[in-house]
């Protein structure tokens, strides 16, 4: 029995993951895939645009066997620690015999290289780096020029080879026996907000739902994730605006400092503008700057409103971002894959919420009882905007296809 591992947010499942799977099952004779799924929250800094529930859905119909839920300590993070974490419950999951990851440049060497050359950072490239910010360069054109005027090497600035090198240095740094797989993106950029053909980015396919486009998301989403996504409207960071404009106006600045992520500047900043309401995408567009991206901004301010803090954060990374396996939904045909994956997992598998008191340790207990509170915020975010009442954290079922 072979089994692709996947790391994915499917935010939301378009043509481009179901050409990933297919392909990926094609090269390698594999047959299962487990894709370990962002929950309710992404990686950019903004809530997932729909339910886990649906997109754990779209994703089994598209090609998928298992689906398990990232944590939102690992989903909401950069790059670096996104992908340990996805690493980590692959690698735990003791069945995953490739992980596969999409790629512009489909370069397996070329990117295990850099990951090698740029994984410790030298003092000369580090003042580099200031120099450049100082002369009013970003942060990203400013680490490129540094590596490139004091290494002689032209840094990846692709989004999903950055986080290809990203997977390889978490492979590396667990010893974990998984050996990557590369597939080469096709389509639309990961930017890329048009839609040429049927393989766009994530991008357009959220703009196509913000903007109500039906015709656009028939041509770049799969039959099956065409028919959920008008079941429900889209999820935005602007939902969390009333809860973020509140945290902001009555938290003092150290507590703002102790969220996850939080730089003092970018603290400092919301404190001294904390009486100027508006839209959280706003906020965020208003606080970035040469040194913070947006999406930086974004996951800081999530965790802000979330009320994550970095004490959180560092204890999940203590338990190897792998506290825990939740299944979030499987096929019925993946009973074998199911059964090896309790007999070879070394992590307790969340099935029924209920019984977490009982197989998790008091401290990552601690931290599942924080993700079902950022869980039932978003049940809430979707109540709201649907009129309809949801289940909760403890009565929302697996699904079983």
């Amino acid at each position: 029995m072979k089994t692709i591992g996947i790391i994915a947010e499917y935010n939301p499942f378009h043509n481009g993951h179901q050409y990933q799977i297919e392909t990926a099952k094609a090269l390698t004779g594999a047959d299962y895939v487990v894709a370990v799924m962002s929950g309710d929250y992404v990686q950019r800094g903004a809530p997932a645009a729909f339910s886990k529930s649906l997109r754990t859905k779209a994703a089994l119909l598209g090609g998928a066997d298992l689906v398990l839920e990232m944590p939102v300590f690992g989903s909401v993070a950069p790059a670096m620690d996104f992908a340990v974490c996805g690493v980590s419950l692959l690698t735990h999951t003791g069945i995953t015999d490739f992980l596969c990851f999409g790629s512009e440049s489909g370069d397996l060497a070329q990117l295990a290289e850099q990951a090698e050359k740029t994984e410790h950072e030298t003092k000369e490239i580090s003042e580099r780096i200031r120099e450049g910010l100082k002369a009013g360069m970003s942060w990203p054109s400013a680490r490129a020029r540094a590596y490139e005027d004091a290494a002689s090497l032209s840094l990846i600035q692709t989004p999903n080879d950055i986080l290809g090198i990203e997977y390889l240095r978490a492979l590396k740094k667990s010893r974990s026996p998984i050996p990557p797989l590369v597939i080469k993106r096709k389509g639309s950029a990961y930017h890329d907000t048009d839609t040429p053909g049927p393989l766009a980015s994530a991008a357009a396919a959220r703009k196509a739902l913000l903007e109500d486009d039906q015709e656009t998301l028939k041509k770049i989403l799969p039959p099956a994730a065409f028919a959920l996504s008008i079941r429900q409207p889209v999820i935005t960071l602007d939902d969390l605006s009333l809860l973020l404009n509140q945290k902001l106006l009555t938290e003092d600045k150290e507590t703002l400092l102790a969220a996850s992520q939080m730089p003092k500047a970018l603290a400092d900043r919301l404190f001294k503008n904390r009486l100027h309401f508006t839209t959280a995408s706003d906020t965020a567009a208003r606080s970035k700057d040469r040194q913070y991206t947006y999406a930086r901004v974004s996951r800081c301010l999530l965790n802000v409103a979330l009320g994550i803090t970095a004490e959180q954060t560092m204890a999940f990374k203590f338990m190897d971002s792998a506290p825990w396996l939740r299944i979030t939904g499987f096929k019925r045909s993946a009973a074998p894959l199911l059964a090896a994956l309790k007999k070879h997992t070394d992590l307790p598998i969340l099935s029924k919420t209920a019984d977490a008191k009982n197989l998790l340790s008091p401290a990552a207990f601690r931290l599942l009882k924080k993700h079902l509170e950022t869980a039932e915020l978003y049940r809430l975010l979707c109540e709201t905007k649907t009129g309809h009442p949801l289940p909760n954290e403890y009565t929302r079922p697996i699904i079983i296809l």
